[in-house]
């Protein structure tokens, strides 16, 4: 039998609901972000493209009566695994299908990867519940209003091409992983939110990406060698567009940079945990991370 056989195969969850998890398709991306907008999430057709050309059998379905009505979606990055797009109709939840989704999913991870995710306060006792321990705490920020004009900060550019090995290694050393495809698709796609800061001998000292999303845009990931040069980042991704409305997602436990953003009138829209299950040797080094990519990409 076939995995894709496997995956279409009926279940009768708690509540007599039947439903078929299968391979999410390009054709299933409509539905995708249907469930997005019903649940008030940023992601856009590109963000569900991602999933799929970077885990082409990653990414799952639940179909009840040969409609869409939940997702979930994997993306190996090596020693982890990161779950994410864990999503439930409104319609129909509290049936069973989102934890059919999410075993689904886990069931996707190889038994010596450890799974990685962003939970929401609601998920987090879910997560518990199978083998997720607390890793950081992080809150999203938003900010709505015009950015004051502010002067680029000396060593503060646009990213070019020279500047991707450093880049890298930065990145591999914060993250815990190579994130190179994700990073180049979103320099590809919103290179007005690709900088980088250089030091003395043209070290790097930080960089910051962003994306385009449908209800504000979001900068991140953005791993630096201090507050300061987060600080200096995020302006100048601001002054790229300073009307545009921002989400940024950052630790709680970097207590300068977050006073930084409050200070620039960001303010607080809601809490999330990391969380992992298993045996975590490569977390990253957390100090460098002032934002990361975003729930769903880690």
């Amino acid at each position: 039998m076939s995995t894709d056989s496997r995956n279409r195969d009926p279940m009768s969850l708690p509540g007599g609901a039947s439903v078929r998890i299968r391979e999410m398709r390009i054709t299933d991306i409509p539905a995708g972000l249907a469930l997005c907008r019903a649940s008030g999430w940023n992601q856009t057709g590109r963000d569900w493209q991602h999933f799929l050309i970077a885990a082409p059998r990653g990414a799952l379905v639940a179909e009840q009566d040969g409609r869409v009505v939940g997702t979930v979606a994997t993306l190996p990055y090596g020693p982890f695994t990161w779950i994410s797009m864990v999503l439930v109709d409104p319609v129909v939840r509290g049936r069973g299908i989102g934890m059919a989704l999410l075993h689904r999913g886990l069931a996707l991870v190889p038994g010596d990867v450890v799974a990685r995710l962003d939970a929401t306060p609601a998920g987090e006792v879910l997560y518990r519940r199978l083998g997720f321990t607390r890793e950081i705490a992080l809150a999203r920020w938003f900010a709505d209003h015009t950015a004051p004009p502010a002067p680029l900060v000396p060593g503060v550019r646009p990213l070019e091409a020279a500047d991707w090995p450093g880049v890298r290694e930065m990145d591999l050393r914060a993250f815990g992983a190579s994130r190179a495809r994700l990073l180049a698709r979103l320099a590809r796609e919103a290179p007005e939110y690709a900088w980088i800061a250089d030091g003395q001998g043209g070290m790097l000292r930080g960089f910051v990406f962003g994306r385009h999303g449908h209800v504000r845009d979001h900068v991140g990931p953005l791993v630096a060698e201090s507050a300061g040069i987060a600080q200096a980042l995020l302006a100048a991704c601001r002054q790229s567009h300073p009307d545009r409305p921002l989400f940024i997602d950052a630790p709680d436990d970097q207590r300068e940079w977050t006073n930084a953003l409050s200070a620039s009138r960001f303010a607080i829209e809601r809490p999330f945990l990391r969380m992992y299950r298993g045996q975590l040797t490569s977390p990253g080094q957390r100090a460098l991370v002032f934002a990361i990519a975003g729930p769903e990409f880690g």
